[in-house]
């Protein structure tokens, strides 16, 4: 009851990444969807963009500039697009030149305000847009806080994440095997990917399933994990990483064993709520220190749990978000041309709207 949301073409089972990005580039759907975003414009104080990966998204938001120069248009980042490793997978895409990294920075100076997950993230864009608010992501309490945890043998170390990982889990590579031959009862499972290096190794597990987002904690919660994971190289990416594996840890009143790295070192009390790391020794010494006490994790995890729910429960977080919205909207547009004048380096023209209306809104 904060705000009246519109999100235009979610599906609940979409597993394309901006799945309109392409679709509204071909003939089919083109008026439908350039008609139901001028629809929605009209009737909104504000627009909020996500990361835009093509020329004629890019273009759309440079057409409601132009369509409704009244009306502020934002966008969110989750990550530093402009140091992406060159082990990451999306190192060609967002490399110096690559096409993925224009096209953002473009969006991000257009925009009349950007919405990020960290104080890190903040200062690094603040190059490309004078208004930029840090917004944590969160978690919703009805969808973590309603799941059958189902418990099972032994103590399972878990981590979740995507294939882009793998130099940053080289951290856990001799760490592995020192707390298997330790602790027979210790199992690693590593949901959704699994580097070359670890697989084929005994109580190394890996599940592959995904499921879509309503059904994630559910998900993470059937595999029964005693103990979170969260390495990562120190690099300036990963600073600007949010804490997002150790909030979903702490969901499930799990503790993290995290590096001490970016939002991680900025947001978990080491020893209270999480337990931080420097590196290869520190994992060892702390996997095995939660694996013998389980009186320990317990502590750690409902304090994770407890802080969760304080500083980062999406109930808190949106009426911050709302906030930040209303300044934005109580500000305005940055006062500029039409974007289409502007002739920008890009050389992407803003797209013709079916209903370009003559008046503001």
């Amino acid at each position: 009851h904060l705000a009246d949301c519109r999100v235009l073409w979610w599906q609940k089972d979409l597993k394309d990444v901006h799945h309109w990005q392409t679709e509204i580039a071909d003939p089919m759907y083109m008026a439908r969807m350039t008609a139901e975003m001028n629809a929605y414009a009209r009737e909104s104080d504000v627009v909020v963009f996500q990361s835009l990966h093509t020329e004629i998204a890019l273009s759309a938001l440079y057409a409601l500039k132009d369509a409704f120069p009244r009306i502020p248009i934002a966008s969110e980042s989750d990550d530093d697009i402009t140091d992406t490793p060159n082990y990451n997978p999306a190192f060609m895409g967002y490399r110096p030149g690559g096409m993925f990294l224009g096209r953002q920075l473009a969006q991000f100076k257009h925009s009349d305000a950007m919405i990020v997950s960290t104080p890190y993230l903040r200062e690094v864009y603040e190059d490309y847009n004078p208004h930029i608010y840090a917004i944590p992501n969160s978690i919703d309490n009805e969808l973590w806080g309603s799941v059958k945890k189902k418990g099972k043998p032994g103590v399972r170390i878990g981590w979740a994440g995507g294939a882009s990982h793998d130099d940053d889990l080289r951290i856990l590579e001799p760490v592995i095997p020192e707390i298997l031959s330790r602790h027979p009862e210790a199992t690693f499972v590593f949901i959704h990917g699994i580097p070359q290096f670890l697989k084929n190794i005994e109580r190394v597990e890996c599940v592959r399933k995904f499921a879509r987002i309503d059904k994630y904690p559910q998900h993470m919660a059937d595999q029964g994990i005693d103990i979170g994971l969260a390495p990562l190289l120190d690099n300036k990416f990963n600073r600007a990483k949010s804490n997002l594996r150790w909030l979903e840890m702490a969901a499930l009143g799990l503790p993290t064993v995290a590096s001490r790295v970016g939002h991680f070192a900025q947001t978990i009390n080491d020893g209270i709520d999480g337990l931080l790391c420097e590196g290869h020794d520190d994992f060892t010494r702390n996997i095995s220190r939660l694996v013998t006490d389980r009186t320990l994790r317990k502590e750690i995890g409902n304090a994770a749990h407890r802080r969760a729910l304080t500083d980062f429960n999406v109930d808190n977080v949106a009426e911050q978000y709302v906030r930040v919205l209303e300044e934005i909207v109580a500000r305005g547009p940055i006062v500029s041309p039409p974007v289409q004048s502007l002739g920008y380096d890009d050389s992407v023209a803003a797209l013709p709207l079916l209903e370009m209306p003559t008046v503001e809104q």
